[in-house]
């Protein structure tokens, strides 16, 4: 019994250490490559002590001058960690560990990124270079999908998606949830979009692309009261067949209004038109290119809203780049919402002060 018991202690006391290390984390973990240093500061450590045990070889005899000390010093095993553990304390502590909720509410700072992605019937071309993702909508999906991972890294930054076609529709409002943004980014499908993105009733719908509602859904999903910290990420072949009636002219306004850039991502072969397979059932084959031209929706969308034209044609657009280099270093929102996000409380004081103390000891003991 008492066994089981001792063991069912262990068991929780393991546990309870497991669940702490999970919780704690390093505000500044690249400064645990500093713990490189230990093998160095070991090696130091012993070619200093060889060199004062040469240096009393050289008066006399060990045993000889050890009787003579008026305070010997007795010969502790533990004392050569003495410097080494306080280089381990003090690098994790400078590594600034956190766990715990601090006193007082912190707030997160980053950029509203709405990602809309064209899965019209034009996307379905398989014009792409990347054999992972020939199709256009597949790599509109891998483009959306680096993109979330640069802001994942970065963290702070809150990302929605809009899927459309005939009609929008908002898959992913705005969120910091970046588990949930990727389960919906890998669950789009360019041969099976939503039904709500089909031609529907409305007047507008008269075409599969329709770039001016598709916009107005995103501006309509960001928070007003973030302005200036906020984009519009689409990515399509640029492909209307209805251009003509200039549909995107509103959802650029809306856009332009908000003072929401758009940045536009154009994906295909520009230069050579592609027949897209729709299966048995489609009606009438047609051939498609990426439509980039100066007087095209796409750079008319970017130029009119003050966004940027990235031009990835066949490749895989590397947005994460992008995202890092043209959005993350402007104006950031300071809030989530409504309610401040709880931050960790900083521990590095338990850490600092018991490596400066081994430092002091270690000090005394060369002395």
């Amino acid at each position: 019994m008492l066994l089981f018991t001792a063991s069912s202690g262990l068991g929780g006391l393991l546990t309870d250490g497991r669940e702490f290390l999970a919780a704690v984390r390093l505000g500044r973990p690249a400064a645990l490559w500093l713990l490189a240093l230990l093998p160095l500061l070991a090696l130091l450590n012993r070619y200093a002590a060889r060199r004062r045990r040469s240096a009393l070889a050289g008066v006399g005899r060990p045993a000889a001058l050890t009787g003579q000390l008026t305070h010997p010093r007795p010969r502790r095993r533990w004392a050569g960690l003495t410097y080494p553990l306080a280089w381990l304390l003090l690098v994790v502590g400078l590594a600034g560990p956190r766990w715990g909720e601090s006193d007082e509410p912190g707030v997160a700072v980053g950029r509203d990124t709405v990602i809309v992605i064209d899965l019209s019937r034009s996307m379905l071309a398989e014009d792409m270079a990347d054999p992972g993702a020939k199709s256009r909508w597949e790599a509109a999906r891998a483009g959306a999908l680096d993109l979330l991972a640069a802001m994942e890294r970065r963290g702070g930054h809150r990302v929605g998606v809009v899927l459309f076609a005939a009609r929008p529709k908002l898959v992913c409002p705005l969120t910091t949830d970046y588990k949930h943004a990727r389960a919906v980014l890998r669950a789009v499908n360019g041969k099976f979009p939503p039904p709500e993105c089909r031609p529907g009733p409305e007047a507008d719908a008269t075409s599969g692309t329709r770039f001016g509602a598709a916009l107005v859904a995103a501006v309509a999903a960001h928070d007003p009261r973030f302005v200036g910290a906020q984009d519009i990420v689409l990515i399509s072949d640029g492909d209307d067949p209805e251009e003509a009636d200039r549909e995107w002219v509103r959802g650029a306004n809306a856009a332009r209004t908000a003072n929401v850039p758009v940045h536009t991502v154009g994906v295909g072969n520009p230069g050579q038109p592609t027949v897209p397979d729709l299966g048995p059932d489609a009606v009438e084959p047609f051939s498609t290119k990426l439509e980039e031209g100066e007087d095209k929706p796409l750079k008319l969308i970017a130029g009119e809203t003050q966004g940027d034209y990235v031009a990835a044609r066949t490749g895989s657009p590397r947005l994460g780049e992008f995202f890092l280099n043209r959005i993350e270093g402007h104006k950031l929102r300071t809030v989530v919402g409504d309610d401040q996000v709880p931050q960790p409380k900083e521990r590095y004081p338990w850490l600092l002060a018991p490596a400066l103390a081994l430092f002091f000891v270690g000090w005394l003991r060369g002395r």
